[in-house]
């Protein structure tokens, strides 16, 4: 079995898998989390900052469906694409469960270990508001305040939220 790897391709269905797994990730957390104060889209992706540590039920449905997405999308541009950025992988069913199963594995073992770091230093509350937020600035993000993080500013801060990124970025 030969196998052809065209490299400037791989890299950009990589860069793809890794967009589609945290866009996944985090649209999950945005439609489940009732703290939630802000999230921002930029460079490195999408961040959301809630009031509260997220339980383990919805962490897990984080990573399942991130997990499940990036599979359908790693199976299509590695089995489906013609011609596929590796040539050569074994068309049974072990060798494709194996070439969908190493993307999911390395990119959700990631997550999980920021996730083990975030959990290990906690940062909550009005903290994380702020360093979230300067965060989101120094990186350019655009950031998009919800209905509970206005309220919350108004109660902690008594700001609004244009008035508070001001604040914020001096």
């Amino acid at each position: 079995m030969d196998i052809s790897i065209q490299p400037l391709y791989l890299l950009a269905v990589v860069v793809l898998w890794v967009v589609a797994y945290h866009v996944s990730y985090w649209l999950v957390a945005i439609a489940r989390e009732p703290s939630l104060v802000f999230w921002s889209v930029g460079p490195f992706g999408v961040s959301v900052v809630a009031l509260r540590e997220p339980p383990v039920r919805r962490l897990l449905a984080q990573l399942g469906v991130a997990a499940i997405v990036l599979a359908g999308i790693a199976y299509g541009t590695l089995f489906l694409l013609d011609p596929p950025p590796i040539e050569g992988l074994g068309r049974t069913l072990v060798g494709e469960l194996a070439a969908v199963a190493i993307p999911v594995a390395a990119i959700s073992l990631s997550r999980v270990l920021g996730i083990a770091y975030e959990r290990r230093h906690p940062l909550w509350g009005e903290a994380r508001v702020l360093t979230g937020a300067q965060r989101s600035l120094a990186t350019r993000s655009r950031i998009y305040f919800t209905t509970a993080g206005r309220a919350f500013l108004r109660e902690r801060f008594g700001t609004t939220p244009h008035e508070f990124l001001r604040m914020v970025r001096y």
